[in-house]
């Protein structure tokens, strides 16, 4: 039994990517010109509470984008899915297709594909420590015995947005830009307690004296939820904004909450396993009298609520105490 407290790096990159100024700056600024050159940006919506599966939901943000096509009256719904890794991931492109594969399957579903499916654009947001060495070809996760195979073999492409070796003259396109850059690039390592200096001063940039408060906040819940500096140099950063003290102390709160959340599930299953546990004992304790220690331990060892419930309604069947220890051995390796 094991519980998972979700990662920082997911968290805080789909902080980022709910922002929709953020979402149109990336595209105008990092998609290749042989797409945007069909696209006017000028008339453009963006809509982020599209489909994301259940699973993906912590690290992948699903942006529908309708644009005008250029030279052209008509409307086009192009689907952005904008997807994290903090590490290199092998398997990154079979994710992203079976990620498509579930949007247009989820519109077929709803009776709203109009008669073709809508392009979905998947972009890698790549930052961790080590080179990006995977190929972009799917048809390389294939061995082809020969070439009359390679027409059964999908033709899926993805952008690959590597941050961390991007020169940080590249993310000077627009203020949230370069803060989303700056943080994402430089959260691995020690220069982000310089950087974080520059961060900041781009945030006092924001016109929106609403909207640089909730950068502000959710700046600080990542780098300190990451733990890439202590509570005591963030706050030190973070003394130039009004109130910027009980920020640090607030954020904290949410990562110790949100660490409990995780957490919890996990420890009231472990209350549910023991007490059935206990409860075995003590019923065998009722029946046969005061049990060895060895079948104790042996009882304590079963992992499976259910096989323990199962010993519950059994042992009133059993005729002797090595029957129930049979049973209970056998249990246990299940």
């Amino acid at each position: 039994m094991s519980f998972e407290i979700p990662s920082p790096h997911d968290v805080g990159f789909k902080t980022f990517f709910q922002d929709k100024e953020l979402v149109r700056d990336f595209i105008n600024h990092y998609i290749p010109d042989e797409i945007k050159s069909y696209l006017d940006l000028s008339v453009i919506e963006i809509d982020i509470s599209g489909f994301v599966a259940e699973e993906f939901k912590e690290f992948r943000t699903d942006v529908v984008v309708r644009v005008q096509l250029k030279n052209s009256d008509q409307m086009a719904d192009l689907y952005f899915l904008f997807e994290h890794k903090s590490y290199p991931d092998r398997y990154a492109r079979l994710q992203a297709l079976h990620y498509s594969v579930q949007k247009w399957m989820n519109l077929y579903r709803r009776n709203k594909l109009g008669g073709y499916l809508p392009i979905v654009i998947p972009v890698i947001i790549y930052h961790g420590v080590s080179e990006w060495t995977f190929s972009h070809e799917f048809e390389d996760y294939f061995e082809i015995p020969h070439e009359s195979f390679r027409v059964f073999v999908p033709k899926f492409r993805h952008l690959l947005h590597d941050i961390t070796h991007m020169r940080d003259e590249a993310f000077k396109t627009s203020i949230l830009m370069e803060i989303f850059h700056l943080l994402f690039k430089y959260i691995h390592f020690p220069e982000l307690d310089i950087k974080l200096q520059e961060i900041f001063d781009l945030l006092e940039q924001l016109p929106d004296e609403d909207k640089r408060k909730e950068y502000l906040f959710n700046i600080l819940k990542y780098v300190l939820a990451s733990g890439s500096l202590s509570e005591e140099r963030v706050t030190e950063h973070t003394r130039r904004f009004p109130g910027g003290k009980d920020m640090v102390g607030v954020a904290m709160q949410e990562i110790e909450k949100r660490v409990e959340q995780a957490r919890r599930p996990y420890w009231e299953g472990v209350a549910k396993l023991e007490n059935a546990q206990e409860t075995l004992i003590d019923l065998a304790t009722e029946v046969y009298g005061p049990i060895p220690g060895m079948l104790q331990v042996k009882i304590k060892s079963i992992q499976s609520i259910e096989n323990l419930r199962a010993l519950n309604r059994k042992i009133i069947r059993t005729e002797s105490l090595d029957e129930f220890t049979e049973m209970v051995n056998t249990a246990a390796l299940n």
